[in-house]
């Protein structure tokens, strides 16, 4: 490619590339263009650094302009398969977790005063785990721009390359310098060069984000200064419960057996002790449906609208000012994050007395200073598995996949479902070091309903006939991401291609995202897929569900489960002794540890159909599951009784 210029006296450079477009690049783009300037456009990815999209973690499609650009051939498309983009996503989070301990040392002599207050603040010196969670993900974000990068530099060869990449330049080079203090080794461009609007947008963004947090910060230390020194003159006694349960998303509320009272029971935790914690904003239909459970409500202290300890808000602000308030955003954000949530579960303590926290998907660093005012109350915290999809699943050898979320985690009994998944989190600094496996707790639903065909609550399939019914599950799909919409494709056009094969058989699809969502994550082949879909509506042999149907229900009424890699459900069957395979259309997963194994996994359309042929030959009653009972992939115990060991652990403490 010819060297160009942009403006005379400019650097020279090979090439352009851009991550993303934005409409305010058009006439950038435009000038490259017109000046016959080789310009570079990165197939949309799912990487960890980008943050702007329709939906968090998934990068928007290229806006007009840049794609009838793309079309004409003015910009050429790199492909995210020419320089391994999928792979970016794993390996920058899993470096990430390698090297926080050894980064931390670093990162706390350049923060010790803020620490050090956070941690006298909330008494505890495992404050600083708030600062390590955080500081882990920003890490990740860090590593997964360093590593684009060098991969678009091989691509390409040498420069100068004008990059433009989607991610806040200014945060990348601080944490660069940090891992280079730090002695760590990072990927060095010296071909790639920064535009100079990059680094003034990245500042700009960055003095914005420190503006705000700042103003939160002076607004909560200003209405606590005027309203926290108030006390409540009545005298109310405390109310007692046993155990507190959070709701932490809307998922928990939908009509199905997983809601927050899945640990009540007539025998040994009855709903008279149970207290649920919203972290969320219910619904007037949500409100009702946890007003119908046993059990009762408590609404947490809500930011903006709870204010106290004045003094310790005082010395905050005072620090963030001595610090340089606008390059100290990240850092301030934590520890106000921190103290927020110590005060107001302080509060919460004040009026309510619980025994047992019993939490799951609770890893964000807000956790921490939560989870120590609890401890200090003499509460014990439980943190339960509710899927198996972390990450263990898709292990392969020379990448673990450990993920920042599951660094850190500061609570005191970790319940999950196999040894697999306690020695995965065992793998990350600071998190669960002891498990109590209790097995898979899901599949205690599959159990109870499973001579209930005629009786489970869901409409009927289309048909009445003594058929053979497989149950299928797919997973959510991204656009080049760990599970994309080219294998979602596949597996639904080998589901389909058994339908259309065998006779005997019906499938029942379920669905696991609503169907508005494809066309949105990969504008391309998300509606190849919902082609699909609405071929399978048609189908006569085929009755789909939505994705609020009842997977647990769907499940005890099977024949046998087919679902995507490595989604939980096939997981939850072999857990109730029932016959299921993970299927692998295009046979990318077979160095993974489930995909290893014989007998659990499938890796093409030849393989699903003698699986599924060997399974109807066995009377299923008589299904021998094919994992030894000592393996680790799987629960040890397959006897659907996994949430009544839950309630062991709980009542015996309690005891």
């Amino acid at each position: 490619m010819p060297l160009k210029l942009s403006k005379p006296g400019e650097i020279r450079y090979r090439c352009v590339v851009f991550e993303t477009f934005d409409h305010a690049n058009k006439s950038l783009v435009k000038k490259y263009t017109d000046n016959s300037v080789s310009v570079f456009a990165i197939e949309p990815c799912v990487a960890y650094h980008r943050i702007k999209g329709d939906i968090t973690g998934f990068p928007n499609d290229f806006p007009d302009y840049a794609q009838q650009l793309i079309d004409k051939g003015a910009i050429q498309l790199l492909l995210a398969s020419s320089f391994d983009g999928k792979s970016i996503y794993a390996q920058a989070l899993d470096k990430a977790v390698d090297v926080i301990e050894p980064v931390f040392p670093v990162y706390k002599e350049n923060h010790k005063q803020l620490i050090k207050y956070v941690c006298n603040t909330l008494n505890s010196p495992d404050a600083e785990k708030a600062f390590k969670k955080s500081l882990c993900e920003r890490l990740a974000t860090f590593y997964s721009i360093n590593i684009l990068l060098h991969r678009l530099n091989k691509l390409l060869g040498y420069g100068p390359i004008l990059t433009y990449p989607d991610a806040n330049i200014r945060s990348y080079i601080a944490l660069k310098k940090l891992l280079l203090q730090s002695e760590q080794e990072v990927f060095e461009h010296d071909d790639i060069q920064l535009p100079t609007r990059i680094h003034i947008s990245s500042f700009c963004e960055n003095l914005k984000r420190n503006l705000i947090i700042n103003a939160q910060l002076l607004a909560q230390t200003s209405l606590s200064v005027l309203l926290g020194w108030k006390k409540n003159s009545s005298r109310k006694s405390i109310q007692q419960y046993t155990y507190g349960i959070t709701i932490v998303g809307s998922r928990q509320l939908e009509d199905n057996r997983r809601g927050p009272d899945f640990i009540i029971d007539d025998k040994k935790i009855a709903g008279r002790s149970v207290v649920y914690f919203p972290r969320f904003d219910l619904t007037t239909d949500q409100i009702k449906r946890v007003s119908d459970m046993p059990g009762t409500i408590w609404n947490l202290p809500k930011a903006k609208k709870f204010f106290s300890h004045p003094g310790k808000w005082k010395h905050l602000l005072w620090l963030s000012v001595r610090r340089n308030f606008v390059r100290n955003a990240e850092e301030m954000n934590i520890a106000s994050e921190a103290v927020f949530h110590y005060f107001c579960w302080l509060k919460v303590l004040n009026s309510i007395n619980i025994r047992h926290f019993i939490t799951h998907g609770d890893f964000g660093t807000s956790h921490i200073g939560r989870n120590i005012a609890l401890k200090q109350a003499g509460i014990q915290t439980w943190y339960f598995t509710d899927s198996m999809n972390c990450g263990s699943n898709m292990q392969e050898k020379g990448n673990r996949m450990r993920h920042p979320f599951w660094t850190y985690l500061h609570y005191d009994r970790f319940v999950t479902w196999n040894t697999l998944l306690a020695e995965y989190f065992r793998s990350h600094p600071g998190s669960f070091q002891k498990a109590d496996i209790v097995g898979c707790l899901w599949s205690d639903h599959i159990v109870k309903g499973f001579h209930e065909k005629n009786q489970a609550n869901i409409p009927s399939p289309k048909t009445t006939d003594p058929l053979f019914f497989i149950v299928v599950f797919d997973t959510t799909y991204s656009r080049n991401g760990l599970v994309s919409y080219a294998e979602g494709i596949a597996f639904a056009e080998h589901i389909i291609d058994l339908a259309n094969e065998k006779q005997g058989i019906h499938v029942i699809l379920k669905e696991k995202k609503h169907r508005s969502i494809h066309r949105i994550l990969d504008p391309k082949l998300g509606p190849e897929l919902l082609s699909l879909y609405n071929k399978m509506d048609a189908h006569p042999k085929i009755t789909v569900y939505l994705n609020e149907s009842d997977a647990s229900e769907l499940i005890s009424i099977s024949d046998m489960v087919i679902s995507s890699p490595f989604t939980s459900t096939t997981f939850e069957t072999l857990s109730a002794n029932k016959p299921a395979i993970w299927h692998d259309p295009m046979g990318l997963y077979k160095h993974t540890p489930y995909g290893m194994v014989g007998g659990i996994t499938t890796h093409s359309y030849i393989e699903l159909k003698k699986k599924m042929l060997e399974i109807m030959e066995m009377n299923s009653p008589h299904y021998k599951n094919p994992l030894p009972p000592d393996s680790s992939l799987i629960d040890p115990y397959r006897d659907g009784k996994a949430i009544d060991r839950f309630r062991d652990l709980l009542t015996y403490e309690q005891g």
